[in-house]
């Protein structure tokens, strides 16, 4: 699903074993993260499984209006009792999430983060 917006961002979903995956590729940018906070919203809601995982390796840029709708999902997700878990965070992105400590954020709300 290609989502409207200046910057291209594409949102994918499929269901591995018991976890809900959601590949994101394009520019996580303030254009486009309120249309993934919608989504990451609604498959939360709809708790398909007790684990959702992120896959960013298909994001080349990420600004900080990004990395504020991971974690609002983040949020969420621990008040649904559903475990987030994001993965394959690198290059610029890699280095905002790092420098804004996602990585400690998420595991205090009982998520993960994983640096590529």
């Amino acid at each position: 699903m290609e989502l409207p917006g200046a910057p291209a961002l594409t949102v994918d979903t499929s269901s591995e074993q018991s976890d809900s995956m959601v590949r994101v590729s394009g520019s996580l940018v303030v254009d486009t993260s309120p249309q993934l906070r919608a989504f990451l919203l609604q498959t939360i809601e709809r708790r398909v499984g007790p684990a959702i995982v992120i896959d960013l390796s298909g994001v080349s840029y990420l600004d900080t209006s990004g990395i504020a709708t991971l974690l609002d999902a983040a949020r969420v997700a621990r008040a649904h009792a559903v475990r987030l878990r994001v993965i394959g965070v690198a290059g610029e992105p890699k280095m905002l999430a790092q420098v804004t400590e996602m990585d400690r954020i998420f595991l205090a709300l009982g998520s993960a983060v994983e640096f590529v």
